[in-house]
């Protein structure tokens, strides 16, 4: 019998495939698990958490959105506010700096030469202000860009007035031949001044102001001084008698030549009211009434008597030069403040500069009526004076 032959003999195992594939789907389980946690989620659930994750970044994009849209209008404000100052900054220099000092010198009684130069040195300050101006740069809209056209329009005609007032002031002051086309000149140039002025509250400082409003700025706005707000220096009888002449006055051109008369005026006392003019002298020299005097100078001390039975107040003086075949200047007046019953006092006024050596003419002098005053006849004087080196 042969070993095969054996019934007894039984042939190796063999692994069932079943068994196999049970082990293998046991194994797939738990390697998924540590991909994805299970089945994937369904086309609903996936769905929400787009637009879930879609939403949270439109919010973020929004808050960015609103975060710089308040920068730039942070920034814009702030722009606006700067721009409003150097404006106003530049508008209240060119006022304190230029036009102040320049009616104040027109109105010293300067030598033409040492007012030319003082008026000289306005124009520089004048030239560099305009050329400051053309530096700002204007934020916003077309508003903007309007407001600083004209803000460096009007800041060009003043420093242009000025240059043209101080290359005119010698002629101003010559002879009457040639004077008059040189005065006319000037007063032509206080109205460029004064449309300086409009164009700056009409336009400039409305623009400005607009703006800051529209933006919700408060607190800011332009401030746009005046440089003239004594009208009569448009008037060239007004600049002839005032170029020169008795001092300084208020920083928009100085107070009037003309003496007030207020006789008609109801007095608050009851009595006899008056003055009188005592004595005047020029130089050093006094004056009489009828008789041509030499005199030295242009300063004239007028002594006033309160002659009346109360004290007065307001009491205007003034003096008036006629060259002869010339026309009449003025000083400045002066105003004695307050002057007590039975007293006096001496004012002092300063002719102008074209009174010089050489000039032969008539001085009038002029004390102002108080209220209740009825004889005006010794409230003035005529003088006849040459006056010498």
């Amino acid at each position: 019998m042969s070993f095969f032959d054996d019934d007894d003999f039984d042939e190796p195992t063999y692994v069932a495939p079943e068994a196999s594939s049970r082990r293998a789907s046991s194994r797939r389980p738990g390697l998924g698990g540590l991909a994805g946690g299970g089945a994937p989620p369904d086309p609903q659930t996936a769905r929400v958490r787009q637009i879930v994750g879609l939403g949270v970044i439109v919010f973020v994009l929004i808050l960015l959105t609103l975060a710089v849209n308040g920068c730039v209008k942070s920034g814009r404000k702030s722009a606006l506010k700067d721009y409003s100052r150097d404006v106003t900054a530049v508008l209240q220099e060119s006022r304190s700096e230029v036009a102040e000092p320049l009616f104040n010198q027109l109105g010293s009684g300067e030598e033409a030469n040492v007012l030319q130069s003082q008026v000289n040195r306005l124009r520089e300050i004048a030239d560099e202000e305009a050329e400051r101006a053309k530096g700002f740069s204007p934020p916003g809209d077309d508003r903007g860009k309007a407001a600083q056209h004209d803000l460096e329009l009007a800041m060009h005609l003043r420093a242009q007035a000025v240059r043209i007032i101080a290359a005119r002031i010698p002629t101003a002051l010559a002879d009457e031949d040639a004077s008059q086309s040189a005065v006319d000149e000037i007063a032509g140039q206080m109205q460029a001044l004064l449309a300086s002025d409009v164009i700056l509250l009409t336009r400039t400082k409305p623009l400005i102001d607009e703006a800051l409003r529209d933006s919700d700025v408060s607190g800011a706005e332009v401030q746009a001084p005046r440089t003239v707000t004594d009208v009569t220096w448009l008037n060239p009888e007004e600049v002839a008698s005032k170029i020169g002449g008795g001092g300084g006055g208020s920083s928009s051109g100085g107070s009037s030549t003309q003496v007030r008369n207020r006789n008609d005026a109801q007095p608050q006392t009851q009595g006899l009211h008056g003055t009188s003019i005592d004595s005047v002298t020029f130089g050093d020299t006094a004056l009489t009434a009828g008789q041509t005097t030499s005199v030295t100078g242009r300063e004239v001390k007028v002594t006033v008597t309160n002659g009346g039975e109360a004290d007065e107040t307001a009491i205007d003086v003034g003096a008036a030069f006629q060259p002869s075949g010339g026309k009449v200047v003025r000083a400045k007046r002066q105003t004695i403040a307050s002057l007590a019953q039975g007293e006096s006092t001496t004012v002092t006024l300063r002719l102008p500069s074209s009174v010089k050596a050489g000039v032969s003419g008539q001085l009038q002098i002029q004390v102002g009526g108080v209220p209740g005053e009825s004889n005006m006849d010794n409230n003035q004087a005529t003088f006849q004076v040459s006056v010498g080196g």
